[in-house]
């Protein structure tokens, strides 16, 4: 009978746990620069959202205006080592990746949106910075 009870108490904690979920990656060669999004991701977006580490499914409402499950879809939430790059036309994403931050922090950009025709990066120093497409 303690058999049974153990084994009920680690199915318990197993189904009380969860699991870390990770959102598809992007890397880039950072040897070459700059880094221009619209050669990275395919698609018609319109701009990119950026979103640091901790982020919650409150800080993506209220960036993008509508709703969007980003704990049940990225780590950035609980994860301090990257930022999650949205990239969305109208009220729809069309792709999301996690970016880690090194080389590259672009959580320097966190809860902001950035056009399309702005979305190309190069490091001045140790501070990521925009620059035209």
């Amino acid at each position: 009978m303690k058999c049974l009870y153990l084994l009920v108490l680690i199915f318990c904690l197993f189904a009380c746990s969860y699991g870390e979920v990770e959102a598809p990656r992007l890397n880039f060669d950072y040897a070459e620069e700059p880094i221009k999004l619209i050669e990275h991701v395919d698609g018609n977006w319109e701009k990119v959202c950026v979103l640091g580490p901790y982020s919650d499914n409150a800080a993506a409402s209220e960036l993008l205006g509508f709703q969007w499950p980003l704990e049940s879809l990225s780590s950035v939430w609980a994860n301090d080592g990257v930022t999650l790059l949205l990239f969305v036309k109208s009220r729809e994403i069309l792709n999301y990746y996690e970016v880690a931050r090194a080389p590259y922090d672009f959580s320097v950009f966190s809860n902001s949106c950035i056009d399309r025709a702005l979305s190309s990066f190069s490091k001045s120093g140790s501070k990521v910075v925009q620059t035209q497409v």
